[in-house]
């Protein structure tokens, strides 16, 4: 039995639809390409696809931190810390839910050189320091486990700070 060939004309209309009101997000717009070029187009979706370029050459778009803290404010959380590479597909977040757990997401773009991976590794930990200090937040003693969500702020920094030490480690 074959499986159902993946469309991706559903993501591009959602797509279509942020972006007529400026809100397609970089990361949004390159994971829209990627997908269109990896893989046989349908007429719809070349079409819908084509439709999506022109209104981003005519419309322009909030960039990545906006689109979170949008994200994050619809949910009743809150952005302490993002940043986001134009350059190459990594970024870095440290946000709180509405809860009051703290989840640390972070990727380093894999197609780019180590040189470039351990720069992007190295900026984030040195913005993330002074947000850190701004918070009056020292690292810790002892390491912090890898988990879903942190009781503290303290800790989910702490977390993010020991994965950048080892920028080779991160995959994505």
């Amino acid at each position: 039995m074959r499986e159902p060939r993946y469309s991706i004309l559903a993501d591009i209309q959602d797509a279509i639809e942020r972006a007529k009101q400026g809100k397609l997000a970089l990361y949004w717009q390159r994971t829209i390409q990627r997908e269109y070029r990896c893989k046989k187009v349908t007429p719809a979706e070349q079409q819908a696809y084509e439709q999506l370029q022109s209104i981003l050459s005519e419309i322009s778009q909030w960039n990545d931190a906006e689109d979170l803290r949008s994200d994050m404010e619809e949910i009743g959380g809150r952005v302490w810390y993002c940043h986001y590479w134009e350059e190459h597909y990594s970024m870095v977040e440290l946000t709180e839910d509405r809860n009051g757990k703290f989840n640390v997401d972070y990727v380093l773009d894999d197609a780019v050189t180590p040189e470039v991976r351990r720069e992007a590794a190295l900026q984030a930990q040195q913005e993330l320091a002074e947000c850190m200090q701004e918070w009056g937040i020292t690292l810790l003693d002892a390491p912090v486990p890898d988990q879903m969500k942190y009781d503290s702020l303290a800790e989910a920094a702490f977390y993010l700070m020991q994965v950048l030490n080892d920028p080779e480690s991160i995959t994505g």
